[in-house]
Parts: C-alpha cells; structure tokens; sequence
C-alpha cells in the first residue's frame, strides 16, 4: 500500500491544476500512505504523504485562487471568452 501512496502522490504533481480531482486523489493517497506507516515500507510511506499533502495543499490553494478570481470583479469571464474567439 506505501507504494501505492507514492504513485498516486507522483499522480498528484500533475493532478492538482484541477482542484475538485486534485483534492478527491490527495485525500486518497493520505489515507493510503498513513494507513501503511506501521508497514515494513515505512519510507515510502512517509513519501506518499509527503507527496499527497504537498499536492492537496496544491490543490486547495488553486482552489481557493481560482473562487477567488470567479467572485472578484477583477474577473471577466465573458472578455475572457470574446478574447479566446
């Protein structure tokens, strides 16, 4: 299972630019890699963690960023959209 953790936390590097699959991948490699610390693999446990909560902090702060952008008035979406045309 530690190994598991780690992949799912090098899944993160990537998956965190989406917040809602981000946090849902995070969350899971937590639990993977905290499930297995009492493991023979207790270092790549500690990776997996690692990873995950690096990539769940990730997560959060686009998140966070991105709400904050959508309510401001700083942000367009339709200008957005007219100059993507």
């Amino acid at each position: 299972m530690a190994r598991n953790s780690v992949k799912i936390g090098i899944v993160m590097l990537v998956a965190w630019i989406i917040p809602l699959f981000g946090i849902i991948l995070a969350v899971t490699g937590l639990v993977t890699g905290i499930a297995s610390v009492p493991s023979s693999r207790r270092d790549l446990a500690r990776a997996g963690i690692f990873l995950n909560s690096l990539g769940l902090g990730l997560s959060l702060l686009n998140l966070t960023v991105s709400i904050y952008f959508l309510l401001s008035s700083d942000f367009d979406l339709q200008l957005l959209l007219e100059q993507l045309n």
